[in-house]
């Protein structure tokens, strides 16, 4: 991570989900803002970790999907400048390399490759945006996979949401 970069301190500005289901501990995304940089850390008293697996416990494959979704959502409202809806809407060449246990922490990677036009149904209007995303333990790729993310323009779905500050610091 050479680049000049922005360090995003308040996560929650530009995300609308909340503990136990955010999986952003703090993000750094690339001057031109098409790429996040994201690292959760997974507390062994997580509680998905009792069941999957009682005595083997890993993080889920569905709960790393997340993390890239939340990591490449967290950029597409940082560029907009405030939160912003946005949705998962597939998931395409899915791998896993490695088991992530409790007491990891992963660093994801987002690079945005590729946006719809404008897309309109109803009340809702919006693009689709492509990533090109990874999960890392140290140097080691744990996760891989393009997912596309529909954002819409139509904040008024995320309840008492309103304009914020850009609450970041450039980094040199």
């Amino acid at each position: 991570m050479a680049e000049k970069q922005f360090s995003v301190d308040h996560v929650e500005s530009y995300l609308p989900h909340r503990k136990p289901f955010l999986f952003v501990d703090h993000a750094d995304i690339n001057e031109d803002k098409t790429k996040v940089w994201t690292h959760h850390a997974f507390l062994p008293e997580e509680p998905y970790f009792e069941g999957h697996f009682p005595n083997d416990p890993i993080v889920p494959g569905v709960v790393l999907l997340e993390c890239l979704a939340q990591s490449a959502h967290l950029l597409l409202s940082f560029r907009e400048g405030r939160m912003m809806p946005g949705y998962l809407v597939s998931v395409e060449s899915a791998n896993f390399n490695a088991m992530v246990r409790p007491g990891q922490t992963v660093r994801f990677e987002a690079k945005l490759i590729r946006q719809t036009g404008e897309l309109s149904s109803g009340e809702q209007s919006g693009r689709i945006f492509t990533f090109k995303a990874a999960g890392y333990l140290g140097n080691d790729r744990c996760l891989r996979a393009n997912i596309n993310v529909y954002q819409t323009k139509n904040s008024h779905n995320i309840s008492g949401q309103t304009e914020i500050d850009a609450k970041t610091s450039e980094l040199t």
